[in-house]
């Protein structure tokens, strides 16, 4: 069955390839052109719907960074204008690691461009394709990061409308950057034809129906990448939108364990979560995403990034620790056999030291002493210590002895060890 297009609704899609080595076309601007005095063309990383994308030096930081174009079609265009602006307000709003950091808009030769953060590596999409699928350890790595992302454009209110693995890209570090908020918005701001805003392969059912967009939308989004990068194979198949739709409410995808059998069945599961054709249905967040995934904590993700940890970071990483119940019932079962057990124990250890000697501890010490020197060791010693055996035997001794009445079986001592033993 044939795809759908990778393009979004309003032929705005993200630029086709950003990878440090797709610079086989020039492109508008060839290597060593000087922009505005300031930016130094090294060459073109791609081009799609929104333009091109250039590599650049900026002379006076000394940096590398990347140029956004817009199509010289879209000069007398106000409302890719407008968008382009937009991208630039919105973006500057979410700054977090594993997001691409947006530095400011520019003109050139009437033309309008943007700068951000260059990243020197592969979208995953071109990764995917070239290796088929990545190891589940490092699928789970990746994810994690692509939630941590997502969570920090979620925290300001943004939705990003436009995950796909195009749009995630791996640096040569292997750290990993959400891209593209060229069709980002804030979620009271989106109504409308804007709401069926998007790549169609990658929206959530109510994207596509144009029923509304929340953050929730870019949740479907996320369980979508996470499917590809833990198989190499998209979820749903479709070669119209109707078909595509049909295949969402169905909510039925491949098991992701029969195409990948090294995958954890929790990742199974939270992916499943995520395509649920119910919003409502879906996880409460990305924190929750990623603290449903094997090994997650979001908490100390975000205490080693130096950050400081909101409520609902801190409540989704909480339900990640805990033992099983099983374990958890057998543990409570020894600790109250040992609190049960420990005051008989305790009485038999003690009981000696509760029954009153006929001589007192001074006066055994002097004896003993004396025994000594009876046995050829009068010298004074250099250090003394003194202390009360407990020997069992002299338990079932005392066990044995009849009680003052004369009845067998009472657990007593004799008059003169002084009162009862209970």
């Amino acid at each position: 069955m044939d795809r759908l297009p990778d393009v979004t609704t309003t032929q705005t899609d993200s630029i086709a390839r950003r990878t440090s080595s797709a610079t086989h076309e020039e492109g508008r601007f060839v290597s060593g052109t000087l922009l505005g005095g300031r930016y130094r063309i090294i060459g073109l990383l791609g081009e799609g719907g929104m333009g091109e994308v250039y590599r650049a030096t900026d002379l006076a930081l000394g940096q590398s960074v990347a140029l956004k174009f817009l199509p010289e079609s879209a000069a007398g265009n106000d409302r890719l204008l407008e968008r382009f602006q937009n991208e630039v307000r919105v973006a500057r709003q979410v700054s977090h690691p594993n997001v691409c950091r947006m530095y400011d808009i520019g003109e050139v030769e009437g033309t309008p461009f943007l700068s951000m953060e260059y990243v020197d590596g592969e979208d995953l999409a071109t990764l995917l394709k070239r290796i088929g699928r990545l190891p589940a350890d490092k699928a789970i790595e990746i994810a994690r990061k692509l939630c941590a992302g997502l969570q920090a454009a979620h925290d300001k209110g943004v939705i990003h409308r436009d995950l796909k693995p195009q749009n995630v890209m791996l640096n040569k570090k292997g750290e990993v950057l959400i891209l593209d908020f060229g069709l980002a918005a804030i979620a009271e701001q989106i109504a409308g034809s804007e709401v069926r805003n998007g790549t169609p392969a990658y929206m959530s059912p109510e994207q596509l129906k144009g029923t509304g967009v929340t953050a929730r939308s870019d949740l479907y989004s996320l369980g979508l990448v996470l499917y590809e990068l833990f198989t190499g194979k998209r979820p749903y198949e479709a070669g119209s939108m109707q078909d595509l739709i049909a295949l969402q409410e169905a909510a039925q995808p491949s098991s992701l364990t029969a195409l990948a059998s090294d995958v954890d069945p929790a990742v199974e599961r939270v992916i499943r979560r995520c395509l649920d054709p119910d919003p409502l249905r879906r996880p409460s967040s990305a924190l929750a995403v990623a603290a449903a995934l094997p090994g997650g904590d979001p908490l100390a993700a975000a205490l080693a990034a130096g950050e400081t940890p909101s409520p609902e970071l801190v409540a989704a990483a909480g339900g990640t620790d805990g033992l099983a119940p099983r374990y958890a019932i057998a543990c409570l079962a020894a600790i109250l056999l040992c609190i049960g057990v420990s005051p008989w124990l305790r009485q038999q250890s003690l009981a000696l030291f509760r029954a009153p000697a006929e001589y007192s501890p001074e006066v055994l010490a002097q004896k003993a002493r004396d025994l000594a020197a009876r046995f050829g060791y009068g010298q004074k010693p250099a250090d003394r210590a003194f202390r009360l055996v407990e020997r069992g035997e002299l338990f079932e001794h005392l066990r044995k002895l009849p009680s003052r009445d004369g009845r067998p079986g009472r657990r007593c001592l004799p008059s003169r060890w002084g009162p009862s033993l209970r």
